[in-house]
């Protein structure tokens, strides 16, 4: 948990120099069939990191995530149980999941040609 929060943090200071730590679904799934060749153990380790990366990234109080909608409830407590309009929330909220959509694009198709790369494919 404390390597998940430093990096989270190191991405955050310097997002520019660790973009390219950033993995996608691909990379993901081929670091884990690197980790099944070493053994199943390995392969646990490798799960619980990626749940444990997955559950601090989805608490971030990014809008279309968990902790957006925690934001969400923070700043109507704030307001003293007055929320805000829910086409606020809304737009908020479509904003954010175009933009993870976005990210989630890109890092697919970077993972890809990478991968693509790897194999001598391309």
């Amino acid at each position: 948990m404390n390597q998940t929060c430093t990096g989270l943090a190191q991405l955050i200071t310097d997002l520019p120099g660790n973009a390219n730590r950033v993995a996608g679904p691909v990379a993901i799934v081929a670091a884990g069939s690197e980790m099944a060749r070493s053994g199943w153990l390995s392969l646990l380790d490798f799960a619980a990191m990626v749940s444990i990366n997955l559950a601090v990234v989805n608490l971030l109080p990014l809008p279309a995530l968990d902790g957006g909608q925690l934001l969400f409830l923070g700043i109507e407590a704030l307001r003293g149980g007055r929320p805000l309009s829910p086409s606020l929330q809304q737009n908020v909220m479509q904003g954010g999941l175009v933009l993870l959509l976005g990210l989630g694009a890109v890092t697919l198709v970077r993972d890809s040609w990478g991968l693509l790369n790897r194999t001598g494919l391309f």
